[in-house]
């Protein structure tokens, strides 16, 4: 109660007894009133209250304003203010009333009535004697400002401390909870800090010290409380936000924690249209839901929930993007299909990130040559890692460390290739100083595997499947890292994933000679002989009719190595980069002639646009397509004089720059349709790294409530930092006043 700064809204919060400090607090801000515009709640009986009740009409047509007439918007009932404060009995406009028919004659007899008159006399006393400071309760009052003053001044560093923790996904508590000791974790150490130059912290230690306050702000319940609060801020801001911008996509992926519960990460993307600003396409974390039931069912129930406590309606969902899983992607049961069933507008587009993950796995498994090469890097890395001595051996030879492999992002696993790349010759050196200092240290196990690690990085096969993989991994790992930014579009996924086609089919021809030549300069500065091991071929029992000779005998070593390797690897890339991506054509065919000014303008030469826009209005059914023929023939001559228009974004940031909505209603909703649909679900992804950090060994007892509030304000720390913390502290007051009426 010390709290509270503004009156509350409605007087169901009211205590039922008012002390005098605080009926001296409530009178210095008078009644609050709605204004004339407001639009009054109809009831059951299609009756309602309207603004003319504020006002009493005199005989001679003169209104006198009402000002002790309060109405609750959360009862939808009307109060006498003065005789809420002052009055005794069962009034009717104490207690609260929501009778509407002849409520000005009742109105008036209760305005007219002896218990009011007096209310209405002492109301006056008192708030002239505190305008005039004549007041004898004058000095309560004051000290009443100050103490709650104080209070609120506790609660906004309290609140800050919990920003500051959470931002950084550091514990709260430690070992303990007794204050001054070492292990009390950070939330009261950080207290205990602040206080030694805080004037305010200061005097609540020293008022806890002598026991003069039995309200600390520093117990785990008002932890858990506080950081509730501010996660529940941040989400009621990006919940708005997503609603005013009406269309959304969703992203949903699904790792277990440290305990071993399975979390579905909920991340919601859509675009924000600002006239000053321009166009942002924003991507907000909602929340870590604990799911059991990892179907395809069982995960869309869990995020229907979620959706309908937020308020979130599932037939504004334009995109969905979720994992390569069978339970996410299938498409009978799997969670995109059952979405789909409910809403058939929201579209689904394969995780770009993961599908070129998928590519990469695939060519690895594809022959041998491939499998084996992985293998000996990993080996290499084992070698070296295995103690600090031969650790500083590899540091000795190389500039940059060889790099274990991840198991997960494929990709990544050039940073293991690069190393022997580009410093073959200092691994080898590496690879020979480690097998004599093994000998030295009589350790025959690791000079028999550094030897023959070296002789397997000095054959010539392998010097030619770094160069290959190089290549490949190269240009893959450039276009994931460019598809897992959020303002990345479809159109650009699309046009990647048809550049890296045409790269592995080019490659696939011309290739291997570039890395022939590419790798005899490396072979020739070492020494390496260039030549492929011979291996005996096994015949096969011919039967007695069959004449045709085997064909590898035919081939040479090279052509062996080229034909199981090279080009089975280059095959197995460009089939499974043509499959996977297949699902990119419907959302080609319903979006191409927005993805860029080229497109549009050759749509127009072609005469699509109005086969386009009917497609686009029989699909979605957001606009009307011969609307938006009419304002894509104009827009055109837009592109022509205006330069920068090149993209679909600058499309969108020219129109609400420069206020043409109503010009381009209809381009406006398809635009923003093509931004919000979902790319990858590198959001999802990035949220179990916070996960990790915030659920680690340490705090695996976290509950859920607690680990999802927490990474909300850690991923959206932006928008925890320009919270209202009155507002905050305001909503602390009335959870406290509730609580204690109710309790």
């Amino acid at each position: 109660e010390n709290l509270k700064r503004v009156a509350p809204k409605c007087t169901r919060d009211w205590p039922s007894i008012i002390a005098d400090r605080q009926v001296c607090d409530i009178v210095a801000r008078g009644p609050p009133q709605q204004n004339e515009s407001y639009e009054f709640l109809f009831n059951e009986e299609r009756r309602r209250f309207t603004s003319t009740h504020f006002y009493r009409t005199m005989a001679n047509g003169k209104k006198i304003r009402c000002s002790w007439l309060m109405y609750s918007v959360q009862k939808d009932a009307i109060f006498c203010f003065s005789c809420k404060l002052y009055g005794t009995g069962d009034i009717p406009l104490r207690r609260g009333t929501s009778a509407w028919k002849a409520l000005s004659k009742r109105l008036q007899q209760h305005e007219t009535g002896k218990g009011h008159q007096d209310c209405m006399v002492k109301w006056f006393d008192l708030r002239s004697g505190i305008v005039n400071h004549t007041s004898i309760d004058q000095l309560e009052l004051q000290a009443f400002l100050k103490e709650r003053d104080f209070w609120r001044n506790v609660v906004k560093r309290m609140v800050d401390v919990v920003i500051f923790l959470s931002k950084r996904n550091l514990a709260f508590r430690g070992s303990n909870e007794k204050r001054a000791d070492p292990s009390n974790g950070n939330f009261l150490g950080l207290f205990e800090l602040l206080a030694k130059y805080d004037n305010v912290l200061s005097k609540l230690l020293q008022r806890i010290k002598k026991a003069e306050t039995p309200v600390q702000y520093l117990s785990p319940q008002i932890q858990n409380e506080l950081i509730q609060l501010v996660a529940s801020n941040i989400q009621e801001a990006n919940i708005a936000q997503l609603k005013k911008a009406k269309y959304y996509s969703v992203n949903l992926d699904c790792t277990p924690d440290v305990s071993h519960e399975e979390h579905m990460s909920v991340v919601l993307c859509f675009v924000e249209c600002n006239g000053e600003d321009g166009v942002n396409i924003c991507e907000v974390f909602v929340d870590f839901l604990n799911v059991h039931d990892t179907t395809g069912e069982g995960l869309l129930e869990a995020f229907l929930e979620k959706a309908n406590n937020l308020g979130i309606d599932i037939a504004d969902m334009r995109g969905q993007a979720y994992d390569n899983g069978a339970n996410m992607r299938g498409k009978n049961k799997g969670v995109q299909a059952r979405m789909l069933e409910i809403n058939d507008r929201a579209l689904y587009v394969p995780c770009g990130a993961h599908t070129w993950n998928l590519v990469i796995s695939d060519a690895a498994k594809s022959s041998k040559y491939a499998v084996d090469f992985f293998g000996l890097i990993n080996r290499i890395y084992v070698i070296f890692s295995s103690s600090p001595s031969l650790w500083d051996i590899l540091q000795e030879h190389m500039p940059i460390s060889v790099k274990g492999l991840s198991d997960t992002r494929w990709e990544s696993r050039i940073d293991a290739v690069k190393p022997l790349l580009y410093h073959l010759e200092e691994l080898c050196n590496a690879l020979s100083s480690l097998r004599e200092y093994a000998l030295e240290k009589k350790d025959g196990n690791t000079a028999t595997e550094a030897g023959a690690l070296l002789d397997h990085v000095t054959a010539w096969p392998f010097v030619l499947t770094v160069y290959t993989w190089y290549d490949i991994l190269f240009h893959v790992n450039k276009t994931c890292k460019l598809i897992q930014s959020p303002d990345v579009s479809i159109d650009v996924l699309q046009a990647e994933a048809g550049a890296t086609m045409k790269f592995l089919e080019d490659y696939r021809n011309i290739g291997y000679n570039s890395v022939v030549t590419n790798a005899c300069e490396i072979a020739e500065h070492m020494g390496i002989e260039q030549v492929f091991p011979e291996t005996r071929v096994r015949h096969k029992k011919r039967m007695f009719d069959y004449e045709c000779a085997d064909d590898l005998s035919r081939l040479s070593a090279e052509e062996k190595f080229k034909s199981q390797f090279f080009l089975v690897f280059t095959d197995q890339a460009i089939s499974s980069v043509s499959l996977r991506f297949d699902q990119l054509v419907e959302w080609y065919k319903l979006f191409r002639f927005l993805y860029n000014a080229n497109s549009l303008k050759q749509c127009h030469r072609e005469n699509e646009l109005e086969n386009h826009s009917k497609n686009f209005e029989r699909k979605m059914g957001d606009i009307d397509a011969n609307e938006l023929i009419m304002e894509l023939n104009r827009f055109i001559y837009v592109i022509e004089k205006e330069r920068g228009l090149v993209t679909a974004n600058n499309f969108l940031t020219y129109i609400y720059k420069n206020s043409l909505q109503e010009i381009y209603p209809n381009l406006c909703i398809c635009i923003r349709i093509l931004l919000t649909t979902p790319v990858t679900v590198a959001g999802a992804e990035r949220s179990f790294s916070r996960m990790k950090l915030i659920k680690n060994i340490l705090r695996s007892t976290m509950t859920d409530d607690r680990l999802s509030a927490l990474a909300v304000i850690s991923i959206e720390n932006k928008i925890a930092r320009s919270l209202d913390y009155n507002a905050l502290i305001n909503q602390i007051a009335e959870n406290k006043a509730r609580k204690k009426s109710f309790g």
